[in-house]
Formats: structure tokens, sequence, C-alpha cells
């Protein structure tokens, strides 16, 4: 059984095993604006940045991997994707509003997100697609 210990060695744990493998990233979502007063849609809607770190895995070939095909929340991952993670105090508000995110000058759209950890969430798993 875990304790609040073995919980909080683990966060501990965790931010020195990623400390040295994390990339910087560029994680988009939207802000909605004021609503129209007749239809009650959101408008002037804003693309808000958030700069952070995040450990990033390139899918470059799946035959690479022990897995023919990798379901993430429903979504197939493929080849040009990349899977990353983040950690939740940085996008907990907001990951449902999350729409993007830009790494290694390339963007990516956000096909899944799942918050992960042992005992205590403490990051959330993306998949980003490639945008061509």
């Amino acid at each position: 059984m875990l304790t609040p210990q073995d919980i909080e060695f683990m966060r501990n744990t965790r931010n020195e095993i990623v400390a040295e493998r994390q990339h910087p990233i560029v994680l988009y979502y939207e802000v909605a604006g004021a609503l129209d007063p007749i239809t009650n849609e959101p408008i002037g809607a804003e693309t808000v940045e958030i700069h952070t770190e995040s450990v990033v895995t390139e899918i470059a070939s799946m035959a690479q991997s022990a897995f023919e095909r990798l379901l993430n929340d429903g979504v197939l991952v493929e080849k040009g994707d990349i899977w990353f993670s983040v950690d939740i105090d940085v996008v907990n508000d907001i990951i449902e509003q999350i729409t993007s995110v830009k790494y290694d000058g390339r963007d990516y759209e956000i096909m899944a997100a799942d918050k992960k950890g042992i005992g205590e969430r403490n990051r959330v798993e993306f998949v980003g697609r490639l945008i061509s």
C-alpha cells in the first residue's frame, strides 16, 4: 500500500529523472472572448501560449517498437506523431482547452491527453499529430 511519504518520494524522484531529458515546447490554448448578445456564441477568442519543458518522444517508426499499433485514449499513434508529458501543475486548469503544441520548430495538433501518476496525478501525457 502506498503511503503519503511514498507518493512524495515518487514526485521528487520524477523531477530528478526528467530534469536532463526535457525539451522546450510551446502549448497553445483558446480563451473565449465575450458572448454575442443575440446568439450567445463566443466571439473574439484569443490564443494563449505557455512556454514550458517536456519529455518528448518522437514516433519515428512503429517497427522499432514492441507494438505494431498503439492506441492512446482511442487515438491511433502514427509515424511522425509525438508523445509528450507536461507537469500537471502547468496545465491542470486548461487541459481541455489545449489545441496544439510547437516542438522543435514544428506545429502539432493535440489528438489525446491523459492524466497520469501513481497514487497522485503528476503529469499529463499528450499525443500530437504533425500539422501539414
